[in-house]
């Protein structure tokens, strides 16, 4: 498996990945790395391990909104799913409806023309 080296606030981690992850993880290492900085920032140096759990836990919650807002497209999804799916079901509805109407008058205009050529 590679080893990679990333580097979060100035310090460097020895990293263990599967084989092609390697850019994934360096990726994922500098927005945890933008994260920590924001927050040295914001409250000077207030320890690695502190800064590494506020940075995770704003992440974290980053994750858990996205999440929700996955779950309410996904219930507005099916909600539109579903009426799709009875639109179709009524637009067969009335496609049926049409071809009885069709059929009927039809029925109808073949019997009237029986009659004409009857009479003349």
């Amino acid at each position: 498996m590679p080893e990679i080296i990333v580097n979060i606030n100035d310090q460097d981690y020895a990293i263990v990945c599967d084989p092609g992850e390697e850019n994934h993880l360096k990726q994922l290492s500098s927005k945890i790395d933008f994260k920590v900085r924001e927050l040295t920032k914001r409250f000077g140096k207030i320890g690695e391990t502190r800064l590494m759990v506020m940075a995770s836990l704003l992440i974290a919650d980053e994750i858990h909104e996205l999440n929700k807002k996955i779950e309410t497209n996904i219930e507005k999804i099916n909600s539109l799913e579903t009426i799709i799916g009875s639109k179709d079901k009524a637009i067969i509805d009335q496609q049926k409806d049409s071809q009885e109407y069709i059929e009927m008058n039809n029925d109808r205009l073949s019997d009237l023309l029986s009659r004409l050529s009857i009479v003349n």
